[in-house]
């Protein structure tokens, strides 16, 4: 309290000749204030830029505590969101590494590109899906798939199927030890597009044709994806053979 008196942040209404600082309800109104955007991580000079700049002589002190208040809400409201900015691209780099295998500076800076992106909403950047290409309802399918970057569960079960396939990349695709791995990755392919096999095959490839130029789907590099795909080539062929 002391300091904010020098700093002439807070000034108590009275001080007594015994040392005792009093406040009136206008300086309890600041302290709380003060205190509220601290444990915000407000530094002392943006505190008293934001008081300075709230203050009025024209209104009552309830309705100065109102604003206050009101005022307080908003400033968390951006920490709020600048935090799960953060996080967003945190996990992001964390799930990229986990998926990709290896620490690959390109992923990274695209990502960290991202993190002034205006397309964050709620603290993710949801993807988005030409109406040109896709339908409403395939919109709307596309739009619940698993977001890297998001705290999804579904997106935790893929990181640990992609440590599982790299393990397994030596292994021809053509053998029966791959079965297994297929059936999981077609299990886990047809949950994000809720069975529907023709959506599911559109939308890869137009993952093709934005891959030529960028990598849409951050972690999973070519090699992965051609892998994968002749897994299910051969499942599906064991499968057709057996009928």
């Amino acid at each position: 309290m002391h300091y904010y008196d020098q700093i002439n942040l807070l000034k108590p209404s009275t001080v007594k000749e015994n040392g005792y600082r009093y406040y009136d309800k206008d300086g309890l109104i600041k302290l709380q204030t003060i205190l509220a955007l601290k444990s915000m991580d407000y530094s002392l000079d943006e505190i008293k830029v934001l008081l300075n700049r709230s203050e009025s002589p024209h209104i009552s002190q309830e309705d100065a505590w109102l604003r206050s208040l009101n005022e307080q809400l908003n400033y968390a409201s951006k920490k709020i969101d600048k935090l799960k900015r953060k996080q967003f691209i945190l996990r992001s780099m964390s799930q990229t590494i986990e998926m990709s295998g290896q620490y690959n500076e390109e992923h990274i800076f695209q990502l960290i590109k991202r993190i002034d992106s205006p397309d964050f909403i709620d603290g993710e950047i949801p993807a988005t899906f030409s109406s040109d290409i896709f339908t409403e309802d395939e919109v709307k399918t596309l739009e619940q798939l698993p977001l890297v970057g998001s705290d999804d569960p579904r997106i935790y079960s893929t990181l640990e199927l992609v440590k599982e396939t790299r393990k397994k990349m030596h292994v021809p695709p053509n053998s029966p030890a791959t079965l297994e791995l297929a059936k999981k990755w077609r299990h886990c392919i047809s949950s994000w597009f809720k069975g529907d096999v023709k959506l599911q095959e559109k939308y890869f490839n137009f993952i093709d044709s934005v891959n030529k130029n960028n990598q849409v789907i951050f972690g999973l590099d070519k090699k992965l994806i051609n892998y994968v795909d002749k897994i299910l080539g051969y499942l599906n062929k064991e499968e057709i053979d057996k009928s």
